[in-house]
């Protein structure tokens, strides 16, 4: 059952009657990333949970055969769908059709929208992997220690390309390379310190700057909406990551 969410006070509406719809899942912090940027944008839509691991041939048509979350779903008056998947292409989608520039995600200037991209990619192959590999290696070793390394490293470097003004990565606003990372950093956070015994801040080589950033995220209302409002989303994200603490869960978000 789709649920509708907007804010009547912010919201921008959808043009020609378009409806936009969100197909996502609760615990996915690559769903988030859209969630967010939907959120952040103020845009009305519509939300639907699904469970993404249950090929039916619904899901397969609605996801284009992708299989994953999240999916943007676009209904013109003529019911003609346009359906568009992948957290990044997503985000970049709604930031395109909706380009109030109050609330655009990534900069228009090319050389500055290249060099974001180079960011959001970064946070894909230097540091999401390595997270999930930690919190997957079951077994103490030289594979945990490696990925715990790879991982801190990938942050490091991360917080050392943020802006000296702050808060966030570009400056004073939140944009797409916040929105690709705070998902996971937010995860890192709670679950390697439940499974893991490990602190997150402890162990970067610039805890203040990171910590700056990551309170700034967390504290946008686009990310509260999509997660902290909900009942008992910390120890309900603590249960459904059980699995992959002890080496379970999905296989691919180890992969570069």
């Amino acid at each position: 059952m789709g649920v509708l969410l907007y804010c009547p006070e912010t919201e921008i509406s959808n043009r020609k009657g378009k409806i936009m719809k969100l197909y996502s899942a609760w615990y996915c912090p690559f769903a988030q990333r859209t969630w967010i940027t939907l959120e952040h944008k103020r845009i009305k839509f519509e939300y639907t949970e699904i469970d993404p691991y249950d090929k039916t041939p619904f899901w397969m048509n609605v996801s284009r055969n992708y299989g994953q979350v999240p999916v943007i779903e676009v209904l013109d008056g003529n019911e003609q769908a346009r359906r568009v998947v992948d957290s990044f292409r997503t985000m970049e989608f709604i930031d395109e059709l909706y380009s109030d520039n109050k609330t655009r995600i990534y900069p228009i200037e090319a050389k500055k929208k290249a060099e974001t991209k180079y960011w959001m990619d970064f946070v894909s192959t230097d540091i999401v992997p390595y997270f999930y590999r930690y919190l997957k290696a079951h077994k103490a070793g030289e594979y945990r220690n490696q990925s715990q390394a790879r991982m801190i490293n990938g942050v490091n470097t991360f917080t050392k390309a943020m802006s000296a003004e702050g808060p966030f990565f570009m400056g004073e606003q939140f944009g797409a390379i916040d929105i690709a990372l705070i998902p996971f950093a937010y995860r890192m956070n709670l679950l390697l310190a439940h499974y893991r015994d490990f602190q997150l801040f402890d162990n970067l080589q610039d805890q203040t700057r990171f910590r700056t950033w990551y309170q700034a995220a967390i504290s946008e209302p686009a990310f509260i909406n999509t997660c902290v409002k909900q009942t008992d989303f910390e120890a309900r994200l603590i249960d459904f990551y059980l699995p992959y603490s002890i080496g379970g869960g999905q296989d691919d978000v180890t992969d570069i």
